[in-house]
């Protein structure tokens, strides 16, 4: 009965230690991701500003282009593309960096839904030390699926940003070279 009650014991550590292991992984992920995004967003805000710190050669350079030729029409598809762009980068990073929830039927006790009003601190303490072991374990696994499910949201808003970012810069290099072509 012993050796049964503590491989019982060690069972439940391994699962302890695993699933502690993996929330912290998943939790990193997750900030990861708004790292990104805020960095992405920022390098889209600095290109901006130095867009507007140029403006006197950009505007002598957009009057010098004819509106209904060649280069007027492909400025004026890329500049819209860029607008667009701009925009996804902006509108998925706030999605990405937004508050995800992730709802499963499952009342844990690691973050409370309730009002400190409808669930008292004595409640939960009474709540928390009545839980056993495999309460424990199942708490921490429907967290882990929680994470999971936010960290799937937030790398699925996060990839299209990176793309609008992406897309920024392309066409942002496109009407630099345009720029730089039409001064010679």
């Amino acid at each position: 009965n012993t050796n049964i009650a503590n491989a019982t014991e060690k069972s439940n550590e391994i699962k302890q230690s695993f699933l502690s292991s993996a929330i912290s992984d998943i939790s990193r992920y997750i900030q990861l991701a708004d790292t990104k995004v805020y960095i992405v967003m920022a390098a889209t805000v600095a290109l901006i500003v130095g867009l507007f710190a140029c403006y006197e050669p950009i505007e002598t350079f957009f009057a010098s282009v004819k509106p209904c030729s060649w280069q007027g029409v492909a400025l004026f598809i890329l500049a819209s593309l860029l607008v667009i762009s701009t925009i996804g980068v902006f509108v998925f990073g706030i999605l990405t960096i937004g508050s995800h929830v992730s709802k499963i039927n499952y009342k844990s006790k690691w973050f409370l839904p309730q009002s400190t009003k409808e669930y008292s601190f004595d409640a939960y303490k009474a709540d928390v030390l009545s839980m056993s072991d495999e309460d424990v374990i199942v708490n921490m696994a429907a967290e882990l699926y929680n994470l999971n499910d936010i960290n799937r949201q937030k790398q699925a808003t996060n990839r299209w940003t990176l793309r609008s970012f992406s897309a920024f810069l392309i066409i942002f290099a496109a009407i630099t070279v345009a720029f730089l072509l039409s001064t010679f």
